[in-house]
């Protein structure tokens, strides 16, 4: 998966972290595809969980301080990201790792991503030119 323009959303700390975000999933991808997933998942799991709580605490105070209409609903979708992260975490320190399941987590970042960030951060490309 690849960072594209289209995801921009004006706001440079904000970008530089979801291309952070899109860097860390592409590198856990290409290390699952080189069958050495085992090795770092625990890591990743622990670095994704740290990482997206400091951003979406970084973008979800832009978007009040910006009063982006989709603040609430922006907020509700990181708690969901978080829920779910967890229960990967959770299936991680009760079997171990899981090549199946950890591929489901890279496809449901993948995906998670791109549409958060065309459906619900881009309203803050408005709110910022405001």
């Amino acid at each position: 998966m690849k960072w594209k323009d289209e995801y921009t959303i004006g706001i440079e700390p904000i970008d530089e972290q979801h291309k952070s975000l899109f860097q860390i999933v592409g590198d856990f991808r290409a290390v699952i595809d080189e069958g050495k997933g085992e090795r770092t998942y625990g890591m990743l799991l622990g670095t994704l969980d740290t990482y997206v709580r400091s951003h979406f605490g970084i973008e979800e105070q832009c978007m009040v301080q910006h009063r982006c209409p989709v603040a609430e609903k922006n907020k509700n979708a990181h708690a969901e990201l978080i829920e779910t992260l967890s229960g990967f975490q959770n299936r991680y320190s009760a079997n171990g790792y899981n090549h199946a399941d950890a591929s489901r987590l890279v496809d449901t970042l993948e995906q998670w991503l791109a549409d958060h960030i065309c459906r619900i951060d881009i309203h803050l490309k408005k709110c910022v030119k405001k």
